[in-house]
């Protein structure tokens, strides 16, 4: 029983790594699906499916690196309990103290001592007598060169780039249309609001969300959003508004690595107007 389950665990552990790459997968599907998504519900609905699926995901690569660690042992186990153990053979010639020494430690211990004729039989093979003295071997010399350390450079942010195929719209924005800006931060809480909006933030953060205010919008209507720092833009894209036409909502702008420190601006845009509609700045600091 103990080896049927040696022999399984092999192909349950690539059953848990393979089914934790399926899950992965899958969260990252849901994550690019709630921000690409053209409706703020499916958005949210696909981010919190996505971050319940990453956390399962990663569940599965702790068991499936445990069922790893727990096969290897069993594998050491299982080789040092079959190991066949050395044998040594040891020839020479045997020694025995002589009766008069075997007769003074005890009478009884003289009756039991060979003969010397007995301990030449014992004897196997007869040692071997060096020719020479051996010659010792010369020392040697070992030679360590020290490999200078690595040196850490910083990664620059990767250069924005619009829309290669821009969207296109049929869709007249109304004149009184509005998306305002009302907070920012680095959480957001499970009622979906800021949970300590500020301006400054540490280095490090890889997301940052806006809340949004908006009336009179048009569903398909052109809007984009775009993220700048130190003046020149480094993220953003073009959307089609979707079907609600007023309220709150909230979108982010992330960065795996971290933002760097500096200053950064947003600015947000309705229809083919280049006059942003609403912006607002904020600072990453050291």
């Amino acid at each position: 029983m103990p080896d049927t389950i040696q022999n399984a665990l092999p192909c349950i552990t690539g059953a848990i790594f393979v089914l934790a790459l399926l899950v992965f997968l899958v969260s990252l599907r849901l994550f690019r699906r709630s921000r690409s998504d053209i409706f703020w519900r499916r958005r949210r609905e696909a981010g919190q499916r996505g971050w319940r699926l990453f956390l399962v995901s990663i569940g599965l690569l702790g068991i499936s690196g445990m069922c790893c660690v727990v096969t290897a042992g069993a594998a050491m186990l299982s080789e040092d309990t079959t190991q066949t153990p050395a044998t040594y053979i040891v020839t020479g010639v045997a020694s025995f103290p002589s009766p008069t020494i075997a007769a003074q430690l005890s009478p009884d211990a003289a009756q039991t001592v060979p003969s010397p004729t007995a301990a030449e039989d014992v004897a196997e093979s007869p040692v071997p007598t060096p020719d020479k003295t051996p010659t010792p071997m010369p020392p040697t010399v070992i030679i360590i060169t020290a490999t200078p350390g690595y040196t850490p450079t910083e990664t620059p942010l990767v250069t924005f780039t619009p829309n290669a195929t821009p969207l296109l719209s049929s869709v007249t924005p109304q004149s009184d249309a509005r998306i305002t800006i009302t907070a920012l931060d680095d959480q957001i809480s499970d009622a979906l609001t800021p949970v300590n909006p500020r301006t400054t933030f540490e280095a490090g953060i890889t997301r940052i969300y806006l809340f949004v205010r908006f009336r009179n919008m048009t569903p398909g209507v052109l809007w984009k959003r775009l993220l700048y720092r130190g003046g020149e833009p480094i993220d953003g894209s073009t959307y089609l508004w979707g079907s609600e036409t007023g309220g709150e909502t909230y979108f982010f702008f992330g960065n795996d690595s971290g933002f760097p420190p500096g200053d950064y601006e947003i600015r947000l845009y309705i229809g083919e107007n280049s006059v942003p509609i609403s912006t607002t700045t904020f600072t990453i600091t050291e």
